[in-house]
């Protein structure tokens, strides 16, 4: 798949762009890492215990079985770590290198961005729109047909770019 293009609007400046510097599984997907053998185990060895399948049996057992557990993990960090992403002074936009396709959304209508530090310098920067959730008695509550949040996956300064887009909500 080729480079995806982030075309700027006109009148719009390019303030950060850039990508996850690492991306790791999470407490979850390392569950399933390490687990995924463990649950292909068992029915490989009823399967070899009996001869009723054979051998193309416990292969597509074996198969299936890793897919399952480990399919999402996969899927997840290649997406996320071919992720581009960028932050104009209008909006915020992520290319996925994968599948082609972009999001976007503008500032004006984003929330105030929610940093999650990490140890290096890194962090990942979460962006929801305004009309995620609704307050009910006071209590913000998800909005069944809110947009998901845009996710910056652990990325470099990340301190330093939550302030630039909080500047840029400012001046809207």
């Amino acid at each position: 798949m080729e480079e995806p293009i982030i075309v700027l609007l006109p009148g719009e400046h390019l303030l950060w762009s850039g990508r996850s510097r690492r991306v790791v599984p999470t407490g979850g997907e390392w569950f399933r890492v390490v687990l995924g053998p463990l649950l292909v185990a068992g029915p490989v060895a009823a399967a070899l215990s009996d001869s009723v399948g054979g051998l193309p049996v416990v292969v597509v057992l074996a198969a299936f079985g890793l897919a399952i557990a480990w399919g999402p993990v996969v899927w997840r960090l290649r997406t996320r770590r071919r992720a581009v992403y960028a932050v104009t002074d209008q909006r915020v936009v992520v290319a996925d290198r994968v599948s082609g396709r972009t999001r976007e959304e503008y500032l004006s209508d984003l929330e105030p961005p929610i940093l999650d530090p990490g140890q290096d310098g890194t962090g990942t920067v979460t962006l929801k729109r305004l009309d995620a959730s609704v307050n009910v008695f006071g209590v913000p509550v998800p909005s069944r047909n809110g947009a998901p949040a845009i996710e910056l996956f652990t990325v470099p300064d990340a301190a330093r770019l939550c302030r630039l887009i909080e500047e840029e909500q400012a001046w809207d």
